[in-house]
């Protein structure tokens, strides 16, 4: 009966110190790759908004180049950027120059 009542008190396994210690250090390492997954998705995150905007300032920019195409396309764009280019004039035109004094 005695030997009985010592096994009866002693601590299961999962309450050693053999059994504890290394399951910290795997808890401590799934800790440890959580973290490092949320760190890589905040700068994933902050990578797209980066590149979001370029593409907006891109698009923006292809609208931009998309509507002076269109314009030079017309006889009356292609005429206003020769006229501002090269300071061009129709025939019979003449061109005056105002020159301010200082």
């Amino acid at each position: 009966m005695v030997r009985n009542q010592t096994t009866m008190h002693q601590r299961p396994f999962y309450h050693s110190w053999f059994f504890l210690v290394p399951l910290a250090l795997v808890f401590a390492l799934f800790v440890r790759s959580a973290y490092a997954s949320f760190v890589k998705k905040q700068h994933a995150d902050i990578e797209r908004e980066r590149y979001e905007e370029q593409l907006s300032d891109l698009e923006r920019k292809k609208a931009d180049l998309q509507a002076k195409i269109e314009h030079l396309e017309t006889d009356r764009g292609l005429e206003d950027e020769l006229r501002t280019r090269f300071d061009v004039v129709r025939e019979g035109e003449t061109v005056i120059r105002i020159i301010e004094e200082e």
